[in-house]
Parts: structure tokens; sequence; C-alpha cells
């Protein structure tokens, strides 16, 4: 089922961020945990599946593609510095051809990572946008695919 491959190539992307993340000693904010934010950097995780698509008439190979983005947050006014070698890093870990493997599923990194344009963000704000704390972000973008 494709249910069934996606959650796996997710376990597989997302083991891999926490890896690299814990050997960077930055916190992971994961799509709906509870997180605090700290004072200093963090990543949050997305993985964005596209349509899956399949690649024979009888319906028994499929490819799974998406892209797998770490976004690197930092307190605005903090500066630049730190957060572009952070996300270099988180970039750096996932080449282009990277193989990921659990059992008879390979995700495979299929094109160079790009290190996005930064933006500032205000997460928690007034609906009026007055107040709430700012953050700046620079996101980090992997396309993935695995033919299962």
């Amino acid at each position: 089922m494709a249910s069934d491959q996606s959650m796996r190539i997710t376990g597989l992307l997302e083991s891999r961020v926490a890896v690299i993340a814990a050997s960077l000693g930055l916190p992971i904010a994961w799509p709906n945990i509870a997180f605090d934010p700290p004072d200093g950097p963090y990543a949050r995780v997305y993985v964005l599946p596209a349509q899956t698509v399949g690649q024979d008439l009888e319906g028994q190979i499929r490819t799974y593609q998406g892209i797998l983005q770490v976004n690197i947050i930092v307190p605005a006014g903090s500066g630049v510095t730190q957060t572009r070698e952070l996300a270099q890093s988180i970039a750096d870990a996932f080449p282009e051809g990277l193989p990921l493997v659990e059992g008879d599923l390979t995700v495979y990194i299929n094109g160079p990572p790009q290190v996005r344009s930064p933006i500032q963000d205000r997460p928690t704000s007034a609906p009026n946008g007055s107040s709430g704390s700012i953050t700046y972000t620079i996101p980090v973008s992997m396309q993935y695919r695995a033919d299962y």
C-alpha cells in the first residue's frame, strides 16, 4: 500500500535528520509534538510527499517522491553566520545520490540540496500582527525518490 511505504520513507528521512541534528547539537521541533523553542538555533522538519506514480500497467512498481525540508530557525537579531553554517551542514549531510536503506526499501536523495533564501517569521502573532517573537529562518530542501 502506498501509505505504508510513505510512512517508511518518512521514518528513514526523519531518522537521518535526527542523527545529523544531534551531532550539531540542534534541537528539533517535530510535527505535532509540543516544543518549547530555545533561545538559540533549532530546526523544524517537514516531509512533503508528492504524488505517487505507477511505473507499470500491473501496478507493481511505484515511484514515491517528494521534498524533505529542514528549516533552521534562530531568534531575529542573532546574526546570520551560525544559521548559514547550520543550514550548510544539513545540506552537506544529504548529498545527491545518498541512499537511505531500510530492509527492501531504498530512498535516494535525487538532486542537490538547496539552501534557500532566508525569511523573517512571526510564529506567534496577535490577529493584528502587533505581537509575537520574530525569528529568522533558512530553509534547506532536499528532493527524495524511492522506487518500490
